[in-house]
């Protein structure tokens, strides 16, 4: 047997080249994934900045102190993202914060439920520090994530407490008391369907 060299020489050469359009391919691909993510991700922070803009003038010209949305609509086992405003109407900086209390649900049958059980259905991502600390006149937005579970379903009423904070430290426990005020209080429904 003679082995041709000349054939392993093409061989070879081929197998390069296959390597080079391989790799040059690969990193074409990566490139257009990495641009199409970075447009995807300007864009949603784009679209933050707009809401939050929307949510602080709502605040001014309605002369509420908190603005959030009155019912937020979910599927089983989703999530949505809501902002929760504050604007200080008061003389002095403050610190605020948020707490999230369940208040009731209402079954799909129409039933009603009180129990905390069913307030656990529903789940709240978010700071629980009072820690957005804003001069006179100021706004601003806390985020929030609300995920609903895969066995959630109906309407639930929750409140939002914002707790303002007069003495530093004063809001750790969550609670009312000296140097911790309760600013405001709103309720929402979630809705599950």
């Amino acid at each position: 047997m003679r082995l041709n060299k000349k054939a392993s020489l093409e061989m070879s050469i081929q197998a390069i080249v296959v390597i080079v359009i391989a790799l040059t391919v690969l990193g074409l691909g990566l490139g257009f994934v990495k641009g199409t993510f970075k447009d995807i991700s300007e864009t949603s922070k784009g679209v933050q900045a707009k809401i939050k803009e929307q949510i602080l003038e709502d605040l001014r010209v309605s002369g509420k102190k908190v603005s959030i949305t009155s019912q937020v609509n979910l599927e089983r086992g989703k999530e949505a993202l809501e902002n929760i405003g504050i604007v200080n109407t008061g003389l002095t900086e403050k610190t605020f914060g948020i707490k999230i209390a369940f208040i009731k649900k209402q079954n799909p049958d129409g039933t009603e439920d009180e129990s905390p059980e069913a307030g656990n259905e529903i789940i709240f991502f978010y700071s629980s520090l009072v820690e957005k600390r804003l001069s006179p006149t100021a706004g601003d937005v806390i985020p929030i994530t609300i995920t609903a579970k895969s066995s959630a379903a109906g309407n639930y009423l929750y409140k939002v407490d914002v707790l303002a904070e007069s003495t530093p430290g004063a809001c750790v426990s969550g609670t009312v008391g000296a140097g911790c005020d309760l600013y405001d209080t709103r309720s929402f429904f979630v809705r599950v369907g």
